[in-house]
């Protein structure tokens, strides 16, 4: 017995005639077969009929004849020469087979339901695998293609639910793999499809195990169908630059894809292309004319969405559910058309929108587009629109607050926080931008009257308040500057006037930014008010000599309007020097900008500058007049010291 086991156990070697392998093998119990000369499909068909033990098969020495048979098998009776015939072995238990050296095809189905085939020797002269070829082989592994092949049919290796890898052999040839080849092979990470390739169909991908696709080398590769990489946990893709036609809904709900490169030649993004994915990083969409209905509907990550110049059309809810959106920008000058309901349920009221600077009004005017921000109509800040962002802001924000009805612009200005509301929130997220920023904001002077405090004598130790007073102040309703002491003076508080708000913060070394301004829009009280005292305390580092500069001094009216006065710089002393200087009324005023010396005889006056610069002046008996620039000066007549403001 045990010899006879032995005896059955051996392969079974057989030179055939095409059509009479049925004559040749008489055992139909054989695992193992090898087969040399010719066959033909009625040799394959014994096969698939007779021999059910059948593990492994060596076809490499014979060649496949073309035939006709009387009995039909799969609806067909004329079979071409180097194609195994459809279904050939169809839900057999092989393991391994070796291929015919000279076959050009695999026809349909051939293995399909082979669930015990693991490995596969391949002709270099295959040409085509055929629909289905492979389908539900759920031993294979990993797939190695020879460069012969240019077809792979529809579901070719679908459900191929081992099968990790599936590569090209260099130099390939393969240019088209059809619809579902590869669905439902959830193991499959490693794609390779090499630069030939032309066309992938729908489903191409659909359920595969792929974390990343990178098809950059596939430069030919010009379309890839429907649903092409639904349901696979992709996290980052890279298109070929040749890509013209993606398929509908090819990444859709591809939760964990958040990067997608596009490739640069793709004039359409299809519908549902990108539907619920996990995109986070801004999409290229370079040269795209149109987004399709629904083609980033509930991408909810992705937080700025550029659209370039050439997009035409915008398709209906294309980007419906974005609730991560924080920017959209659209580089056309002409207005895309929009499908239904673009943007349901995105918050476009507090949504910059940025577009061309000439094409504002034309977006301001276009359905559903005139729903956003328009981002490049104002600073973030800039209630008033005149540019800037400063105190004068403040008062405009409190003219809404306080009940003053206002334009639709004007409102999401005022809308500073951005969360749909006017209130006291702005007020604070103004007051963060206007002291936060360590930036100068000064401009151009445009008015005479001055912010000014008189000249400092303190020593170290001494604590002194130091009185900030404004010209016209009467004119006014809020101020903000920059204060800026010499090291040795340390600032110790602000307090405005009675009735108002101060803040302060350090924007720079030695340098802070205070403001004052009332809640109820209040004028400063008169000319002569004190609008803000500023407690300073000297230590043994201050200077002899040294300055208090006030700059970037911004006055708001209660029209909302900034007023930018000049800087202005007062002496600091640690001596009581300051303090000699006297005023001799009749014999010096100011008329104006002019400098009046009434002297009973000929002399000389000195003047100096706040900024240390002196000049000698000659005076004449009578009275003498002298220009002079804005500015703070002492003159000294006579051995005795005048201080002087001109205006």
């Amino acid at each position: 017995m045990l010899s006879l086991m032995a005896i059955q156990a051996q392969p079974l070697e057989v030179t055939n005639t095409a059509g009479t392998l049925k004559d040749k093998v008489s055992d139909v119990s054989i695992t193992d077969l090898t087969v040399t000369g010719t066959m033909d499909a009625q040799d394959f068909y014994f096969i698939a009929e007779n021999l059910n033990q059948l593990r492994t098969v060596d076809l490499t020495g014979v060649q496949v004849v073309a035939c006709h048979t009387t009995e039909s098998h799969y609806w067909n009776q004329d079979f071409a020469a180097d194609v195994i015939p459809t279904g050939a072995f169809a839900g057999m238990g092989v393991t391994s087979v070796k291929l015919p050296k000279g076959l050009t095809a695999i026809g349909t189905a051939v293995f399909s339901g082979c669930t015990s085939l693991e490995e596969i020797t391949w002709p270099m002269t295959l040409v085509s695998v055929g629909d289905y070829a492979f389908a539900g082989c759920s031993s294979l592994q990993s797939i190695t293609l020879p460069a012969s092949v240019t077809t792979v049919g529809c579901g070719a290796f679908m459900r191929c639910t081992s099968l990790t890898s599936l590569t090209v052999a260099p130099s390939s040839r393969l240019c088209s793999l059809d619809a579902t080849a590869l669905m439902d092979c959830p193991s499959l990470t490693t794609v390779n499809l090499g630069g030939a390739l032309q066309t992938m169909g729908d489903r191409v991908l659909a359920g595969t195990g792929i974390t990343s696709l990178d098809l950059a080398d596939s430069n030919n590769l010009t379309t890839m169908g429907d649903w092409a990489v639904v349901q696979t946990p992709v996290q980052a893709a890279q298109l070929p630059s040749g890509l013209t036609n993606l398929g509908k809904g090819a990444f859709f709900y591809d939760t964990d894809l958040n990067r997608i490169q596009l490739g640069g030649s793709l004039a359409s993004i299809s519908d549902y292309a990108f539907a619920g994915t996990g995109l986070t990083e801004p999409v290229d969409m370079t040269g795209v004319t149109e987004l399709g209905d629904y083609a980033l509907y509930n991408v909810s990550q992705l937080s700025v969405v550029e659209l370039p110049a050439t997009v035409t059309w915008v398709g209906s809810y294309a980007m419906a559910g974005m609730l991560g959106m924080t920017e959209m920008i659209s580089n056309a000058e002409e207005v895309p058309q929009l499908g239904e309901n673009v943007w349901a349920g995105v918050n476009q009221s507090i949504i910059p929108l940025t577009v061309p600077k000439g094409s504002i009004p034309l977006y301001k005017e276009a359905e559903q587009w005139k729903e956003f921000l328009i981002a490049n109509t104002w600073l973030r800040g800039d209630v008033n629109a005149d540019g800037e962002v400063n105190i004068a802001d403040i008062n405009a924000l409190l003219d809404i607050i306080l009940g003053k009805a206002v334009d639709h612009d004007t409102w999401l200005r005022a809308d500073v926080n951005e969360d749909g509301e006017i209130n006291i929130a702005d007020i604070n997220a103004l007051l963060d931008i206007i002291l936060g920023s360590s930036k100068s904001m000064t401009a151009q002077v445009n008015t005479g009257d001055l912010l000014h405090l008189d000249d400092v004598a303190i020593q170290p130790g001494e604590e002194r308040v130091l009185t900030f007073e404004l010209d016209h102040a009467a004119g006014y309703s809020a101020l903000q500057c920059d204060i800026t002491l010499p090291q040795g003076l340390s600032l110790v508080g602000i307090k405005s006037s009675r009735g108002y708000e101060d803040d302060a913060r350090e924007v720079a070394e030695f340098t802070t930014r205070a403001m004052t301004y009332s809640m109820g829009k209040m004028a400063f009280e008169s000319d002569d008010v004190a609008v803000l005292s500023v407690t300073v305390r000297a230590d043994a580092s201050l200077a002899v000599e040294s300055d208090i500069i006030l700059s970037n001094v911004v006055l708001a009216d209660n029209n909302n309007v900034a007023w930018h006065a000049a800087n202005y710089v007062a002496r600091v002393s640690n001596s009581t020097g300051v303090e000699d200087l006297t005023a001799m009324t009749g014999r010096l005023w100011v008329e104006g900008r002019t400098l009046c010396i009434e002297s009973h005889a000929d002399g000389t006056a000195q003047v100096v500058a706040v900024n240390g610069t002196s000049r000698e002046m000659r005076t004449v008996a009578g009275i003498n007049r002298y220009d002079l620039e804005p500015g703070y000066y002492v003159v000294v007549i006579d051995g005795m010291s005048h201080k002087i403001a001109i205006k």
